[in-house]
């Protein structure tokens, strides 16, 4: 039983290394911070699970770097590529694509992203793990039992949530794509809509089911660029625009604002400074 709580606080360490490890590549490609994981807390629960296959099947090799580094990317690959197949089946939706990628494999694993975890799992290996064991097997068997529950707590309910956001993204775009094929159906018995009249409704529509934010759906729609609920294509994109123009409009009146009590603040002390020249007149 004390292999299961060690094996946990690897699983949540490794999930933590691998958040900030995302975060700084998306970073340095994106140009912007993002939360890239799946979950609402900080971490990525599939670092966590490649991590313990790392370690629990490579430590025969360890004395082969060559054999380490092949095996950590043959393991890793086969991790996101099962994980990506089942995030799909689980949700109705796909999570990333890597179909633009050279060398990718239906888009779930391409080469780039396998050799970069052959190298995270060297690290792993002759770095990170003999330190990390070091630390966690000195620790009290009762206080790494209170912290795995803890944690275990923890990663549960975010799991929650974010399944409940799922749901709740998925109730919106499907009243957006009845409300949208409501519309065109009334339109073609009656036939008073022109084209263009028909998109500036669907995007009212569109408007009004995205201005009820929820930081949840953002953020899983910012983490995740080419996600996709099968049957809501449209609907998506359209969804994503109109929170992209919400966005956009907020940060205006941010900085209008801001520009506005910087402009107050200018006049203030232009005011005292002229009192004070009054003064010494």
């Amino acid at each position: 039983m004390s292999d299961f709580f060690i094996y946990f606080v690897y699983f949540f360490v490794y999930s933590v290394l691998g958040w900030i490890v995302e975060t700084i590549y998306c970073r340095i490609l994106d140009g912007k911070w993002t939360n890239r994981g799946f979950l609402f807390g900080p971490y990525c629960p599939i670092y966590g699970c490649g991590a313990l296959l790392i370690i629990a099947f490579l430590n025969n090799f360890i004395a082969s770097p060559i054999k380490v580094f092949f095996l950590g990317m043959l393991f890793t690959s086969a991790l996101e590529y099962v994980s990506s197949f089942i995030l799909e089946k689980m949700f109705n939706a796909k999570w990333w694509d890597y179909s633009n990628r050279k060398f990718n494999i239906n888009g779930r694993i391409c080469l780039l992203n396998s050799f970069e975890f052959a190298v995270l799992g060297m690290l792993l290996t002759y770095l990170i793990q003999p330190f990390l064991s070091n630390i966690v097997l000195n620790i009290p068997l009762e206080l790494l039992q209170l912290i795995s529950l803890a944690l275990i707590t923890i990663m549960g309910i975010d799991t929650g949530s974010t399944i409940a956001t799922l749901l709740n993204l998925k109730e919106r775009l499907y009243a957006l794509k009845e409300s949208t094929e409501m519309l065109k159906a009334k339109n073609i018995i009656q036939n008073k809509l022109s084209e263009l009249e028909i998109y500036k409704e669907i995007s009212e529509l569109t408007k009004n089911i995205a201005s009820k934010r929820n930081f949840q759906i953002e953020r899983l729609l910012e983490a995740f660029p080419d996600f996709e609920l099968k049957g809501f294509k449209s609907q998506i994109n359209e969804f994503k625009l109109e929170l992209h123009k919400i966005k956009e409009d907020i940060k205006k009146q941010k900085d209008t604002l801001k520009q506005q009590k910087k402009k107050n603040k200018s006049m203030k002390k232009q005011e005292k400074q002229n009192k004070k020249n009054k003064k010494v007149m």
